[in-house]
């Protein structure tokens, strides 16, 4: 017992110290995590740092954290992530960048059923046009994905993925 209110004593004695080590241990969660999210809150941490070198409360200590982190999050955030993404060029993810993709046929395709190998998944497809049948064994092109089926077109010279 009596080391733990050693560590209180000194907690109080030395606010300053708290914040400081509130703002280091968050900018290295930060540096993990690159959302910008904990650098915000270790920019309130730090503005807390100094406001704890000029007064003893912590009710304004917390206030100003508080305060600081929340206009950082919400008006500093958005300008760096808008700034760091501007120059990134667009990733297609998840099933925007199937599109495109060769896919072999396993079952007949028709405008109402069939099935594909999409990336060694097994997947139910399609035909985007009407009165086409595509064969087991042929090579198809995916359109677009529809819920969770794969539209596709036959696969030719013209539209074969590279």
């Amino acid at each position: 017992m009596e080391g733990t209110s050693l560590v209180l004593t000194w907690i109080a004695e030395n606010p300053f110290a708290v914040w400081l080590i509130a703002a280091i241990v968050l900018a290295v969660v930060e540096m993990l995590s690159l959302d910008f999210f904990c650098l915000m809150l270790a920019g309130g941490s730090f503005a807390a740092t100094l406001t704890a070198l000029v007064t003893d409360s912590w009710t304004i200590q917390v206030l100003v954290f508080a305060v600081a982190s929340v206009l950082l999050i919400f008006l500093v955030r958005p300008i760096i992530v808008r700034r760091l993404n501007r120059n990134t060029p667009q990733t297609l993810s998840n099933v925007d960048r199937l599109a495109g993709q060769r896919v072999e046929v396993l079952e007949d395709v028709s405008q109402v059923s069939g099935l594909v190998r999409l990336e060694g998944d097994h997947w139910t497809a399609r035909t985007s046009t009407h009165d086409v049948v595509l064969p087991a064994g042929s090579t198809a092109v995916v359109r677009r994905i529809d819920g969770a089926t794969a539209v596709v077109d036959a696969a030719t010279g013209e539209n074969m993925p590279e």
